[in-house]
């Protein structure tokens, strides 16, 4: 659930209400837990059995009145009612007590009329079952000393005798088990649900727009990954990309066309060519967004080159299932351990997508910022490509982030829904603005479809419904025959590097088309 607080209009955002609950599902099981654990410490350790002996009377007439007609069974009930009051009394608790030989009535008496009739259900609560019958049986010997003298033309007759009770009367039964079971499993889930709609993160385009202080570049619809048996079996995870998958919708792909369009107007308008990727937080689709942007910008015709600068957690060689031969890893570079003109970016497939990667983490990234190798190696790429994507780490790990912004033409951030906090992330890009960076807007990433009835299943970015044949697997949710075409990967050719000649481009830096076999 979700606030717009600026237009103080409450939306129920039930995908995030359910993943909340989801996630939190172990705290309802122990909530349950813990209230079967403390109905048992009450019932070993607090609880106090009681035992209820209970007979049957019934209000008649006294020489021979009729009471089978209707009238007459409605006086008598309304006499039976004067009776249970009488059963109550102080008065006949010390006559009972004192029949019973005893000091004092040591249980409770509780008197009811059964509804619509002349009948009276009396009965005794006491601590032991004997108690109870004596008390009980010492009520229905001394109650003709008090009831005569009542109504003249009223009798009271027992009908069921009373019995010795077998069992307490306040056991715990199933039904309670299961009362404080449901109790508890709804408590917590209110709990959850509360924090849910108190947390100040983004949860749709609406909170996005309301509370985020940037523009709103685009939105990435939920994409679930469809794994095969043997992925699942060997746990092999797999990226999302709009390039060469025939299990991406239609949707996913157009959500970074769009983007992609922006950053193109960017370009032209502007001349911005080099954006630097960010988010606040882990975990926010960082990678996976800027690995597709450049593909999405690559369709439309570009050179795109990708800079993996997520030093401490590089994640682009996994996401384009690559691995970095001898003069590829660009910490290597950057550490100075290959010299300038020997490093190779990586192309990627018969694609003009050209990659620098790193397949470890490396710890000297200030460095590299001081030495000037980040910003020889941006403006190197900057030079020669269309479109250069840098990949960064969520400011909340690394302070590098900000210098990279700095030497790049815009910064986009990617906030991925219920993550981060409205106040983190309009700090994350005030930070930017004020070392001098510039925003090119936002990425909201893993937007959710608004639930619907009937034959909806959701709304995209824009507000327009669709239904199921637009689905994942309905009839535009696949890209199957064209994807197959691609399907086979081509061997990899490499672009150089830049010489030490040229702080900023270097004529060596040539970007070769052919592929290498």
């Amino acid at each position: 659930m979700s606030m717009n607080k600026n237009k103080n209009k409450i939306t129920i955002e039930w995908y995030s209400l359910l993943k909340d609950l989801i996630r939190n599902f172990w705290v309802i099981v122990l909530s349950a837990l813990i209230g079967l654990m403390g109905l048992y410490i009450v019932a070993f350790g607090v609880y106090s059995p009681t035992y209820t002996a209970s007979a049957t009377l019934v209000v008649t007439g006294k020489g021979g009145t009729q009471s089978g007609n209707y009238s007459m069974v409605s006086v008598f009930s309304d006499m039976a009612g004067v009776y249970t009051n009488v059963f109550v009394q102080p008065l006949m608790k010390s006559k009972a007590a004192k029949k019973a030989g005893l000091d004092s009535f040591n249980g409770e008496i509780n008197a009811s009329v059964l509804a619509e009739t002349n009948l009276i259900e009396l009965s005794v609560t006491a601590k032991n079952p004997q108690t109870a019958y004596e008390l009980l049986k010492a009520v229905l010997d001394v109650y003709p000393e008090i009831s005569d003298n009542i109504f003249d033309n009223a009798s009271i007759t027992v009908i069921k005798q009373p019995m010795m009770p077998t069992a307490p009367s306040n056991r715990m039964t199933m039904a309670n088990k299961k009362n404080i079971l449901l109790a508890c499993v709804a408590a917590s889930a209110a709990v959850i649900l509360v924090i849910s709609f108190m947390r100040d993160t983004v949860k749709n385009e609406d909170d996005f727009i309301s509370n985020v202080d940037s523009k709103l570049l685009g939105s990435v619809v939920h994409e679930r990954k469809i794994l095969s048996l043997e992925d699942r079996l060997k746990k092999k995870k797999k990226a999302l990309l709009v390039y060469n998958n025939a299990f991406i919708s239609l949707k996913f792909v157009e959500s970074f066309q769009k983007i992609a369009a922006k950053l193109e107007n960017m370009k032209i308008n502007d001349g911005d060519k080099v954006f630097a990727v960010t988010s606040v937080s882990e975990n926010e689709g960082k990678s996976t967004v800027a690995a597709n942007i450049a593909l999405a910008l690559v369709s439309r015709g570009y050179r795109v080159v990708i800079i993996d600068f997520d030093i401490k957690k590089p994640a682009m060689y996994k996401i384009f299932d690559q691995t970095c031969e001898k003069y590829q890893d660009l910490g290597e570079l950057m550490n100075s351990e290959i010299k300038r003109n020997e490093y190779k970016l990586k192309k990627f497939n018969k694609t003009s997508l050209y990659l620098a990667l790193n397949t470890k983490p490396y710890n000297d990234s200030n460095y590299w910022i001081k030495n000037g190798n980040i910003e020889k190696v941006i403006n190197a790429t900057k030079s020669k490509a269309d479109f250069v994507i840098v990949d960064t780490a969520p400011m909340a790990v690394d302070s590098s982030v900000t210098d990279i912004a700095k030497l790049s033409d815009k910064t986009l951030f990617v906030v991925r829904t219920d993550i981060a906090t409205v106040t983190e992330i309009n700090d994350a890009i005030a930070t930017i603005g004020e070392v001098g960076g510039k925003i090119g807007g936002c990425v909201l990433n893993d937007v959710y479809p608004e639930l619907r009835l009937k034959n909806f299943n959701g709304a995209d970015e824009s507000g327009n419904y669709y239904s199921k044949s637009y689905s994942k697997n309905g009839k535009y949710g696949k890209h199957g025959k064209a994807a197959h075409k691609y399907g086979k990967y081509g061997s990899c050719s490499y672009v150089s590097g830049y010489s030490d000649d040229d702080e900023n481009v270097s004529e060596d830096f040539l970007l070769k088309d052919e592929c290498e076999e």
